[in-house]
């Protein structure tokens, strides 16, 4: 293996494996602080569970957290830390209703973040609702839910992804009460990096339980 691939592979891994996991929790901390029944369904979530497991934040406890895992996976649709999927027409397609024929070989970008904010696959896009991905709901187009990619070249890494955002949200809510934002605004977005990032970080304000 050359020096630059190594490279390359090293740039991706920290690319896919860090800065989508700090994004991921950095919004779900933000959406948390603009929805306070949300987040106390969500702490509530997070110490049922750990009580449940002996007071300690073991696997188990973090698999027993589905609340949280709904944030998240709400999180994940309202702000997919990669909101561009790109793949390669592996054979001519013709557009349904038009004269369009995307030829093999043309590569083809699709907008997550536009999927995962439109009303018709989405009721209420820009609405924080972890309650969409709940056993009884789930009224949503689940095909177009796609912020791990989706068939054999879907995001690798996905299960562990989910379960690191899981442990630094479940860390911050058994140790911290999160203030409440008194006025809702939607955040603005970095323009700077390839995953989706805040613009100027998340602002929220802890304190150490008591």
């Amino acid at each position: 293996m050359s020096k630059d691939l190594i490279a390359g592979q090293l740039f991706l891994f920290y690319i896919a494996g860090y800065e989508t996991t700090a994004s991921t929790a950095a919004f779900t901390l933000y959406e948390l602080t603009q929805n306070a029944e949300v987040m106390e369904k969500a702490a509530e979530d997070v110490r049922s569970a750990i009580e449940k497991h002996g007071g300690k934040l073991t696997y188990d406890a973090i698999s027993d957290m589905k609340y949280l895992e709904a944030c998240i996976l709400e999180t994940a649709r309202k702000y997919p830390a990669l909101p561009l999927l790109n793949r390669v027409c592996t054979q001519d397609y013709p557009v349904p209703d038009s004269k369009l024929v995307i030829k093999k070989g043309t590569p083809v970008i699709i907008s997550l973040i536009g999927m995962h904010r439109d009303a018709e696959n989405f009721p209420e896009p820009l609405s924080y609702q972890p309650e969409r991905y709940m056993d009884d709901n789930k009224n949503y187009n689940q095909a177009a839910y796609l912020p791990f990619g989706e068939g054999p070249r879907m995001c690798i890494g996905a299960r562990m992804g989910k379960v690191n955002v899981k442990i630094a949200i479940a860390k911050v809510l058994s140790n911290f009460d999160l203030e409440i934002r008194k006025e809702k605004r939607e955040i603005e977005f970095g323009v700077n990096g390839v995953p989706l990032m805040p613009k100027d970080g998340v602002p929220v304000r802890l304190s150490l339980k008591k």
